[in-house]
């Protein structure tokens, strides 16, 4: 089974600082970062050498479906 985990919104290095699931060793998780529209990461994203798998993206991002509010769907 393939796990996909969230590497982290701390802005930390989860090379020295661990963020669970997504670091686990296990080689059927992969872990993801945020990037923004532009490719930057994000900055709230953990990321990591060799502990982040790819990027996604995750802020700054424009979408076809408009913002409501919370129970408004």
């Amino acid at each position: 089974i393939l796990f996909i985990a969230a590497a982290g919104n701390s802005g930390a290095n989860n090379d020295t600082t661990p963020s669970y699931p997504a670091s686990y060793a296990n080689s059927n998780i992969i872990a993801v970062a945020s990037i923004t529209s532009t490719g930057a990461m994000s900055s709230f994203s953990q990321y990591g050498a060799t502990s982040v798998d790819i990027c996604a993206p995750g802020s700054g991002i424009w979408s076809t479906v408009s913002v409501r509010s919370k129970g408004q769907y």
